[in-house]
């Protein structure tokens, strides 16, 4: 684990959403589904810029699917891959962590 967090991450994040964030300098989407955690780099790997130029919440509904707010291409929460959208087949990059209580720690 290195020393860079962030905290209150999972009391705050409501199950079925996600939301950015930065972690050592990186940007980050932190997605809740099903009662687990899932940490990606905010890079959509179509267009190579952030995933949420607008901010908020990139989760579905039922928050199986990650959306990109540029291109509408739609990743599956559970493991980032491009199930619709211009980059069909590819993925998020996953960001392996650690979580303890609140805080997020990168691995």
């Amino acid at each position: 684990m290195t020393d860079s967090t962030t905290t209150d991450t999972s009391k705050t994040l409501a199950e079925n959403s996600s939301r950015s964030m930065t972690i050592e300098g990186r940007p980050l989407i932190l997605a809740r589904h099903a009662g687990e955690q899932f940490l990606y780099s905010n890079l959509c790997p179509h267009a190579a810029e952030t995933l949420d130029p607008l901010g908020g919440n990139l989760s579905n509904e039922s928050g199986d699917l990650l959306r990109c707010q540029r291109h509408g291409a739609e990743f599956l929460t559970r493991t980032g891959e491009c199930v619709a959208g211009p980059c069909l087949g590819e993925r998020l990059e996953a960001v392996p962590f650690t979580a303890v209580g609140d805080d997020i720690y990168l691995d």
